[in-house]
């Protein structure tokens, strides 16, 4: 076997060890090795993949207790491991993997709780939060020179940091107080880091959650998911006539539209016009 075939093949049956810790594989890797003597560089290995999930999700980590979120992270990292040599964007599918994984033929005892999987939501999308793009916020100005029968045509650009987590479990109030019993209740959350300049009375670079009802956090993902105000409004009232669909009825748009501009995430807007006399159409930035 060529010199490099057999490095790949060295270095694959390490990682294969690191990942899953088959003595099998460590015999052929070492034979001449004492038993456990690979053993170090795998508890280093998972122990550091397992702090940096509990660096990214420490709601989780909090409320689950050391123990068993290390327990559960060992085995996502085993699933799972880091594709990519920047250890901060790891752990992205950790909430889905906590919402299918089943443990009942491991040798995992551990119960997954039912909120789990939308809390770790909550703690990446804080994450992501904090390493998000810079922007700036939208110019209040220019958004009040925009004529009144216009406003309906006016598409909004979230800031680079703006997340929306909607839950069926009071996550929010979990994320507050770990000693809290979250309760089956739908509701929203609305992350988002505050500007750099701190200029609106927050700590510049601050991540900060804010929960909304379930009604406006259905509306706000219509908002977000590029629509116009007339189409937000638009939706309010297919709520209203439509029994039994998931709706945003009971949703306030003009609270929800002052809580965005108040905590400063939204970046811009685009205003849809029609068609004009002169074949000129487009968006205004």
């Amino acid at each position: 076997m060529p010199a490099d075939a057999k490095l790949a093949k060295l270095q694959s049956g390490f990682a294969a060890y690191l990942l899953r810790g088959d003595p099998a594989v460590a015999g052929a890797l070492r034979p001449d090795l004492p038993a456990g003597r690979l053993t170090v560089y795998r508890n280093t290995v998972m122990g550091s993949l397992a702090t940096v999930l509990g660096h990214a999700h420490p709601t989780l980590h909090r409320v689950l207790g050391g123990q068993r979120f290390t327990m559960l992270a060992c085995r996502f990292a085993a699933e799972a491991p880091p594709r990519l040599p920047m250890l901060w964007s790891y752990g992205a599918g950790f909430a889905d993997w906590l919402a299918a994984a089943d443990l009942a033929a491991s040798e995992l005892t551990i119960e997954i709780p039912p909120w789990a999987p939308d809390l770790a939501r909550l703690d990446w999308a804080m994450h992501e939060a904090l390493f998000a793009a810079d922007a700036e916020p939208l110019d209040l100005a220019r958004l009040a020179a925009i004529p009144l029968e216009q406003a309906g045509s006016l598409r909004l650009a979230p800031h680079p940091s703006l997340r929306l987590v909607r839950s069926g479990w009071t996550i929010h109030a979990l994320w507050k107080d770990g000693d809290t019993v979250p309760a089956p209740l739908p509701e929203a959350v609305l992350i988002g880091r505050s500007p750099d300049d701190g200029g609106d009375g927050t700590v510049g670079g601050e991540v900060r959650c804010i929960r909304l009802t379930a009604a406006d956090g259905a509306l706000a993902a219509t908002l977000l998911s590029g629509a116009t105000l007339d189409e937000a409004v638009g939706s309010l009232i297919a709520g209203d006539e439509t029994a039994g669909a998931e709706t945003v009825a009971g949703a306030d748009l003009q609270s929800l539209l002052a809580l965005l501009l108040q905590n400063r995430l939204l970046a811009g807007f685009a205003l849809d016009r029609p068609p004009s006399l002169t074949g000129r159409e487009g968006n205004d930035p």
